[in-house]
């Protein structure tokens, strides 16, 4: 979605209003969306839940493939009751400076809720961010606080090894879908590791959201057939 991306800067952007979008059309063609751990107990009830298979380790919700997410409507319309925080924050994005813990705030400038005439002014007349915004501030500060604390929990999945890349196919007659390009957790390679991993990863939370990882597989073949379908939504 993001496919234009600059730091809002007073300067350059003070004529820009927000409009808020009437429909997701904008995630027409998302097919994945990143998942700050604390996402995925919800996330999991509707959507696949793999894992990033290079750069950072990231839970993903898988919403279609083919360049078509299979959870939008011929409206346009979310069809499933959770929308993940990555769609939700669009067109506003947190950009990190450099290898610091900073961020600035940065939007896509081709996002359908920019122009110049309609909607409300980004930066007010005395050039600061416009309050009105505030719960967007709060919701992209979250969701990167989330993302980073999840890190320190999820890195545990590569240093021990049960990550692995693993394509999944599905046969519905004569035709097989195919899902691949994301890693999954074993679940025999879990069970493998020695008993103060295990008892460790009770503790911190990961082994309830390795279940729900696993659990959300069921929703692998509703996605697999729905994107191989023209028009066809769950």
């Amino acid at each position: 979605m993001f496919q234009n991306a600059q730091t809002l800067d007073k300067n350059l952007h003070a004529s820009l209003r927000f409009q808020p979008a009437a429909d997701f059309a904008f995630a027409r063609s998302l097919t994945t969306a990143p998942l700050a751990p604390t996402e995925i107990p919800e996330a999991a009830q509707f959507y696949p839940v793999l894992f990033s298979q290079s750069g950072l380790l990231n839970p993903i919700a898988v919403l279609g493939l083919r360049e078509r997410n299979v959870f939008l409507n011929e409206k346009n319309q979310w069809t499933e009751a959770y929308v993940p925080v990555h769609v939700r924050r669009y067109p506003f994005i947190l950009g990190r400076i450099g290898d610091t813990d900073d961020y600035v705030l940065a939007a896509d400038m081709d996002a359908p809720q920019f122009n110049t005439k309609e909607g409300e002014l980004v930066f007010t007349e005395k050039s600061e961010f416009n309050p009105s915004f505030g719960k967007v501030l709060e919701l992209l500060n979250s969701y990167e606080k989330n993302l980073r604390e999840g890190r320190l929990i999820l890195n545990e999945l590569e240093t021990t090894g049960v990550l692995v890349a693993k394509d999944l196919n599905f046969r519905e007659g004569d035709e097989v879908h195919l899902i691949g390009g994301f890693r999954i957790v074993d679940r025999e390679k879990v069970l493998a590791l020695d008993d103060a991993t295990l008892a460790r990863w009770v503790r911190s939370g990961l082994m309830s959201l390795l279940e729900l990882h696993w659990a959300s597989f069921r929703h692998l073949p509703k996605v697999a057939l729905a994107s191989s379908r023209p028009n066809q939504v769950q």
